[in-house]
């Protein structure tokens, strides 16, 4: 059976990479049956663009729409979502550069396990033209093995950026059920595949990730968290798995994931407690203790590292 395929990509004042980004969109194998382009009220002549771009090339399955006012990433991601037809959607950055055979990559293994809801890539991260290293659990994996994501080994962080997903239309149903608008699209749509046990991590290279000073988020420039800033976050991680939990069974989560949630709060209203100690010993012991609800082993250490360097 043929299945739609929707490119949804959020623009604001990009043009300085965004023509790289379409090139790679209008050059693949598989051409989407759609391309979206919302774009944020630019005022770099990003929107302009975009729209010439199309009409150059003859685009006639791509529309381009620029928002009346600025809405930011979050709200203009959400808001693009809703115009896909698609069965299968890819989320797009701005910036970034895709191989010629993301899409028919990653769908066909779409095609080939339907209970993948979710299926994210690897990527090539790279800053001013260069690839550079990256952090990131199995990043530089490229072997097209595909493996599970499951909730009570990763929890609920993002460990890829939405520019690598590919999702069944029947995600986006999640977010009339429970949604957090102030958080990032891509984040809440990795949650709501993970606790159904639908995400899944195609091991092959498919984008360069492009890193610059202008990037919405960027994972390689984060400051460290300190203590104070730590006991901040747990409350609103405890509130957001009890909004979770409260949703389970509409959201389709199965009792072995409920349980693990409850255990991961449970785990966070510890660990708030011990923080507030600013006790180095003590949550050093709690990390110890404690290792198999960190998502990453890194995790873990950057809690014992803010007790010993970031108590402000």
């Amino acid at each position: 059976m043929l299945r739609r395929i929707s490119v949804v990509l959020a623009s604001y004042n990009g043009i300085k990479f965004i023509g790289e980004q379409l090139d790679s969109i209008r050059e693949q194998i598989k051409r989407p049956d759609e391309v979206i382009i919302a774009d944020d009220k630019s005022t770099d002549g990003t929107f302009e663009y975009c729209k010439q771009y199309v009409v150059d090339n003859n685009l006639l399955k791509w529309t381009v729409y620029s928002n009346t006012q600025n809405l930011g990433v979050n709200k203009n991601f959400r808001e693009a979502l809703k115009r896909a037809t698609g069965d299968y959607i890819f989320t797009c950055d701005q910036d970034d550069v895709w191989t010629p055979d993301k899409i028919s990559s990653m769908i066909q293994v779409m095609d080939e396990r339907p209970e993948i809801l979710l299926l994210c890539s690897n990527y090539l991260p790279m800053r001013d033209g260069e690839i550079i290293h990256a952090h990131v659990r199995n990043i530089s994996r490229d072997d097209g093995t595909v493996i599970p994501m499951r909730l009570k080994k990763f929890w609920l962080g993002n460990l890829r950026p939405g520019c690598t997903f590919c999702f069944r239309r029947e995600l986006l149903s999640r977010f009339s059920i429970m949604d957090v608008p102030e958080r990032a699209h891509d984040s809440m749509l990795w949650k709501y595949a993970i606790v159904a046990d639908g995400l899944y991590l195609l091991n092959r290279q498919l984008i360069l990730y492009r890193r610059h000073e202008s990037n919405s988020t960027n994972q390689f420039d984060r400051k460290p968290i300190t203590l104070k800033q730590r006991i901040e976050i747990s409350d609103s991680e405890i509130e957001f798995h009890r909004k979770f939990l409260d949703c389970s069974e509409k959201l389709g989560i199965p009792p072995k994931n409920q349980k693990a949630l409850k255990g991961k709060m449970k785990f966070l209203e510890r660990r708030k407690k011990i923080l507030s100690r600013h006790n180095t010993f003590l949550i050093s012991l709690f990390v110890l203790f404690n290792m198999k609800y960190y998502p990453t082993f890194r995790n873990a250490l950057s809690d014992i590292y803010a007790a010993l360097k970031l108590k402000g």
